[in-house]
């Protein structure tokens, strides 16, 4: 899921208010995060953050978000 800079605020709260707090692993170029049962690296290369899902049921998360998201 992309999304452009200004909107990861919206992205956090929506994360945060279905899924709680999710938990973080920072490595140099990524960051894998952890919520609703799954895991999803974050990449934020030339202020163009995305979600990539690792699984179908992360899919599945990531679809629900960009729903709410975009209204």
């Amino acid at each position: 899921m992309e999304f452009d800079i200004i909107d990861l605020p919206n992205v956090t709260a929506a994360i945060s208010k279905h899924y709680g707090v999710p938990s973080v692993r920072r490595y140099p170029a990524l960051a894998v995060y952890a919520f609703g049962g799954c895991s999803f690296t974050f990449q934020n290369e030339w202020d163009d953050p995305c979600l990539i899902s690792s699984s179908s049921d992360g899919d599945e998360i990531l679809k629900k978000l960009c729903a709410e998201l975009n209204g």
